[in-house]
């Protein structure tokens, strides 16, 4: 899918880490009752495509609408999945530095399998089976099926230490910023 013209009516935005609706399970899609989900679609990767973000993956609940639908990939190999199901989580689990788009600036290391077999739907409510999904894709695959049940990455970190210290080290990094903006401002 190619989101070059993302043309729709319907408006999201991001909610943030402290709303929550992403502590929520989300309810599956359904293609007669909820229609079409490629406006939906289209809005998120509005969101997830903006400049300011750079996501690889955006999940509905965190735009808060709480159907069973991510996204993922880049603007030229986006891929829509709608009612996710891991089949099979394969090899050995390795933690690797994970941010979020609702946890701005807050990066954390997770541990997540490195493979793992998934089944969906896709946007035209044709069934992917079986898909073997490696490495990065495996990782945001799992990190986005964590946010339809409600499940956010800082509850997969592996101590409440390692949390903490992540979360003094983004505000000093933040008031790091701020100090150098009010400088900016000062010399103008």
């Amino acid at each position: 899918m190619h989101m070059e013209n993302m043309d729709t009516k319907l408006e999201l935005t991001l909610i943030n880490e402290h709303d929550p609706l992403l502590k929520e399970p989300c309810t599956p899609w359904d293609f007669k009752s909820d229609g079409d989900p490629a406006e939906l679609v289209t809005a998120m990767a509005k969101v997830m495509f903006n400049p300011n973000l750079k996501g690889i993956g955006l999940a509905a609940p965190q735009c808060g609408v709480m159907k069973n639908v991510f996204i993922m990939g880049t603007d030229e190999n986006l891929i829509a999945v709608i009612n996710p199901a891991i089949d099979e989580l394969i090899g050995d689990s390795t933690m690797y530095l994970e941010g979020c788009l609702s946890f701005p600036d807050l990066w954390l290391y997770v541990k997540r399998q490195t493979r793992c077999i998934v089944t969906y739907q896709t946007i035209g409510g044709e069934v992917v089976v079986k898909k073997h999904l490696k490495e990065l894709q495996a990782r945001v695959f799992l990190h986005e099926y964590d946010h339809l049940l409600g499940v956010t990455f800082e509850e997969r970190v592996q101590s409440k230490l390692s949390l903490e210290l992540a979360k003094k080290r983004r505000a000093k990094r933040r008031r790091q910023t701020a100090k150098a903006i009010k400088r900016m401002k000062l010399v103008q």
